[in-house]
């Protein structure tokens, strides 16, 4: 007796359909179409790309921080001039957006920083995020004296001025850390970010707990530690995967401040965005003059600040549009 081909198919000759990866492709379509948040994420890839050229093959620069580059550059001396050089094309593309302080290239100086500053940013949220959940998530399904303790603590991280709460820490832990690295910021902020991704997941674990199906895994024998791990933390990681995004760029922000306002990440001369702010801001106060003839070319040198200042405010912006994007997508209550 011959097997129709039509019930052979419907009982095993299709390949089952994987759930997963079906939502996976369905959020990654919806997220496309929102057009202005996928060009902020193929802009935030690009400077991940090129972090991760530079930490991968750094002799593409070559250069490796900025007080490198003011002893050699590209196998030329370098030495300090009177004042900054404006964007040219000669001397190749290490002069494309000028010099700032010492006669430093800034393009090379950008390209340089984004390792440090994406490499940092990257590391400490994933260190934030991963203990803040661990922590809101027990905390939100186990309940009573535990979370409240809990709750407590993030109550007190949050009172503190976050920024001073910041340069504080730091400066404690550079009292016991190797002098001259930007560790003592790292663990600083580290240690001050779980508590947002603690309650962010705090909340979702009291929702996510009473649900049908975490009451169904508990009378199916499943333990509450298992509960928490299998069942309600995955459905945590949505909320927190937006969140994360939206960090990157605040990261970058504050290292960028901490830098400006003198806090120097890693020394004076350490490849960061920041720090090229703080060294090329003096100069918006001085005019740009042909030093041979004393003509004044512009009443401000202004690309030591401007340029580097672009640089971090784009990549603010398109990880902020792409983090707003992913959020669309991935909660249901905004899905279009």
């Amino acid at each position: 007796m011959k097997m129709d081909a039509n019930v052979f198919a419907a009982k095993g000759g299709e390949k089952k359909r994987n759930p997963g990866l079906d939502n996976f492709i369905t959020t990654m379509k919806l997220f496309v179409k929102t057009r202005i948040a996928f060009v902020g994420m193929i802009i935030t890839l690009i400077y991940f790309l090129i972090a991760l050229l530079d930490a991968v093959y750094p002799q593409y620069l070559g250069v490796t921080n900025l007080s490198s580059m003011l002893a050699f550059l590209h196998g030329q001396s370098v030495s300090a001039s009177a004042q900054p050089i404006a964007p040219t094309t000669v001397g190749g593309w290490y002069y494309w957006l000028g010099t700032t302080e010492y006669n430093i290239p800034i393009f090379p100086s950008i390209l340089a920083s984004l390792k440090y500053d994406l490499g940092s940013s990257l590391l400490i949220v994933a260190l934030g995020a991963a203990t803040g959940v661990i922590i809101g998530t027990i905390a939100g399904y186990f309940g009573g004296l535990l979370d409240e303790i809990v709750m407590r603590i993030t109550d007190i991280f949050f009172s503190i001025p976050f920024l001073v709460f910041a340069i504080a820490m730091a400066v404690i832990l550079s009292r016991v850390l190797p002098s001259g690295s930007s560790i003592d910021v790292i663990i600083a902020l580290t240690i001050i970010w779980w508590p947002i991704y603690a309650r962010l997941s705090r909340g979702n674990a009291l929702t996510i707990k009473s649900l049908k199906f975490v009451e169904a895994a508990t009378a199916s024998g499943s333990s509450r530690m298992r509960n928490v791990f299998v069942h309600v933390m995955p459905n945590v990681l949505s909320a927190v995967f937006v969140q994360f995004s939206l960090d990157l760029g605040s990261i970058v922000q504050i290292f960028a401040g901490l830098d400006f306002i003198g806090f120097h990440i890693g020394g004076v001369f350490f490849p960061e965005l920041g720090n090229l702010l703080n060294i090329g801001q003096p100069y918006l106060a001085q005019p740009y003059l042909n030093l041979t003839t004393g003509q004044v070319l512009s009443s401000t040198i202004w690309w030591p600040i401007v340029i580097p200042g672009i640089f971090l405010l784009i990549f603010t912006v398109a990880i902020n549009l792409m983090g707003d994007g992913l959020r669309d997508v991935l909660d249901p209550k905004l899905r279009r």
